[in-house]
C-alpha cells in the first residue's frame, strides 16, 4: 500500500466509524480506485512508488550543489526514502573539475559522502562520476533497465545532460516508458553544447534527449526554474528564510537530529549568494514529493520537520 493511501486511511478513518460495514465496504472501494493509476502507470508527482536516481554536478562551474545535495538527501531521509535512492552520481560535470571554484571536486566529495553517512544512505551508490564517468553512465544504465510498472523510476538531473543522456541512449528502449527524467534548469539542459571559452566538449542535452526518447516512452519533466521567479520565491532564497534550520522544535528530537541540521546549516554557508543561499537544485525534490512546482523555504521546512524519528 502506498504512503498516499495509508494517509488517506487514517484520514478516513477519522471521519467514519469504521464498525459501520457501510463505511467500510466504501473506504475498500474507494482505495482499490485510488490504486488504480499506480496498477496502471506507475510512477506518480507526487511521488508514491519506485526508485530515484540523482545526477549532479558541483565539481565546475556553479557550486549551488554543494548546498543542494544536503538538501536533496534531507528531503529524502524526512521520507525514509533512503532506500528508494539506489544511485546518486555527482560531480558529473566530467569535463574536469576545479577551474572557477579551487575546491569543487572536494567539496562534492563531502557534500555527498558525508551527507551518505549521516542521513544513513546506506545502500545507495555514490559515484564521483568526474572520477569514472563509465561507471556513474553505467549505474544509470542498470536502474533504467530494472524498471517496470512495479517499479519505476525518476531520474533527477541536477548537472550537464551527459551522463544521464548515456546512459538513456545505452537502456533497453523498452524500460523507458517507466522513467521519467527531471530537471529545471537552461544552464544544465545546454551546458554539454555550450562549453565554457577554456572548455572544449560537447554531449548530451535536454532537447536531444526529449526529441530522441520521448517518442520512445521516457517521460520528459522539465519544471520551472528553481530559482525563483515573480510569483515564488525558489529555493534560492535570503539565509534569513533559512534560519528555521537552527530554531525549529525538531531539534530537540535527539542529539542525532541535531547534528543533521547543524550540518545541513554548514553546508548552506558553503555557497552563499549576495545574501542568498542557493540550494536550488534540491527544488526537483520538493517537486517529485509534493508536486509543486512553485518552492520555497517554508516547504523545505514542512519537509524536514514531517520527519518522525
Amino acid at each position: 500500500m502506498t504512503r498516499f493511501i495509508q494517509d488517506l486511511l487514517i484520514q478516513l478513518s477519522k471521519q467514519l466509524k469504521l464498525s459501520n460495514v457501510k463505511n467500510f465496504k466504501s473506504i475498500i472501494c474507494l482505495l482499490i480506485l485510488l490504486s488504480i493509476p499506480n496498477f496502471f502507470y506507475g510512477q506518480t508527482i507526487p511521488y508514491s512508488i519506485g526508485r530515484i536516481v540523482v545526477s549532479s554536478d558541483g565539481n565546475e562551474h556553479d557550486h549551488d550543489d554543494w548546498a543542494a545535495t544536503p538538501f536533496t538527501l534531507a528531503f529524502l531521509a524526512a521520507k525514509n526514502l533512503q532506500d528508494s535512492l539506489t544511485v546518486y552520481t555527482f560531480s558529473d560535470h566530467i569535463w574536469g573539475s576545479n577551474k572557477t571554484h579551487s575546491d569543487g571536486k572536494k567539496q562534492m566529495l563531502i557534500s555527498a559522502l558525508e551527507g551518505k553517512e549521516i542521513y544513513h544512505f546506506n545502500n545507495t551508490d555514490f559515484i564521483e562520476a568526474v572520477e569514472d564517468s563509465s561507471k556513474a553512465i553505467n549505474a544509470i544504465t542498470k536502474e533504467i533497465n530494472k524498471s517496470s510498472k512495479k517499479s519505476p523510476l525518476t531520474i533527477i538531473a541536477a548537472g550537464p545532460m551527459q551522463v544521464v543522456g548515456s546512459a538513456i541512449d545505452r537502456a533497453d528502449v523498452t524500460k523507458l516508458k517507466y522513467v521519467r527524467i527531471i530537471s529545471h534548469s537552461n544552464w544544465n539542459n545546454d551546458h554539454s553544447d555550450k562549453p565554457y571559452e577554456w572548455e572544449h566538449h560537447s554531449g548530451w542535452t535536454w532537447n536531444e534527449i526529449k526529441e530522441n526518447f520521448e517518442p520512445k516512452g521516457l517521460i520528459v519533466d522539465r519544471i520551472i526554474d528553481q530559482n525563483g521567479g515573480i510569483d515564488y520565491e525558489g529555493m534560492k532564497a535570503p539565509m534569513e528564510m533559512f534560519e528555521w534550520i537552527k530554531t525549529t522544535p525538531i531539534r530537540e528530537n535527539s542529539f542525532e537530529t541535531q547534528k543533521q541540521l547543524d550540518w545541513l546549516y554548514s553546508r548552506q554557508l558553503t555557497c552563499v549568494k549576495k545574501g542568498d543561499f542557493d540550494p536550488s537544485d534540491a527544488g526537483m525534490i520538493i517537486y517529485l514529493l509534493t508536486g509543486k512546482q512553485k518552492t520555497n523555504p517554508d516547504q523545505a521546512k514542512a519537509i524536514i520537520e514531517s520527519f518522525v524519528d
